[in-house]
């Protein structure tokens, strides 16, 4: 079994995002896609999420409901302490042991790979499934299996979004509906 994890702190979900996982599906012909969201994100440090843990799961869950085989994962809610991905990685490898796992990750993301706590673990762990950002070099990491995901790169950021600059494909019209319904990020969307 193939398995994609791609994780975040999801503030909010956005089309990009879906967009990353279905290419990386389809791309590399995984299995699964787990969206893992970040409950306590360790590297926004002084920079807590606008919305709860709760509305975040809820907002992903609703934008990856077309989907079978792109699922929310609370596995890191579920967990205390900061969200790390080798500890995600230890305990879907229990819970899978027989899957070949594989990080999907925007090139930042991956360019910082280095100063992740224990990386070293994560790159023995999984292969790199890489978005590129457009005209900007990648090099791939010394240790790691990695490959880079075809698509094109949408110019949408969450927290553009939460400022209100957003266009009106930026969302998935139902997480736009739970936005307005219970009042995140204030009145910008």
């Amino acid at each position: 079994m193939k398995i994609g994890i791609l994780g975040g702190t999801f503030d909010p979900v956005h089309q990009a995002h879906v967009a990353m996982g279905l290419c990386a599906l389809r791309q590399f012909r995984l299995d699964k896609v787990f969206f893992v969201l970040a409950a306590r994100p360790p590297h926004k440090k002084g920079h807590r999420p606008r919305a709860s843990a709760r509305h975040r799961f809820a907002m992903l869950k609703l934008a990856l409901a077309p989907s079978r085989k792109m699922v929310p994962s609370d596995i890191e809610m579920k967990r205390r302490g900061p969200s790390f991905t080798y500890k995600t990685l230890r305990a879907m490898k229990k819970k899978y042991p027989a899957a070949q796992f594989y990080l999907i990750l925007g090139q930042d993301s991956y360019e910082g790979l280095d100063r992740w706590h224990h990386s070293g673990e994560i790159k023995a762990m999984a292969r790199f499934l890489i978005a590129k950002r457009s005209g900007i070099r990648a090099v791939k990491k010394a240790g790691t299996q990695t490959s880079w995901i075809r698509m094109r790169l949408r110019r949408v950021s969450s927290s553009s979004i939460r400022k209100g600059d957003l266009a009106t494909d930026d969302l998935d019209p139902r997480v736009s509906r739970y936005i307005r319904r219970h009042h995140l990020y204030g009145n910008n969307i």
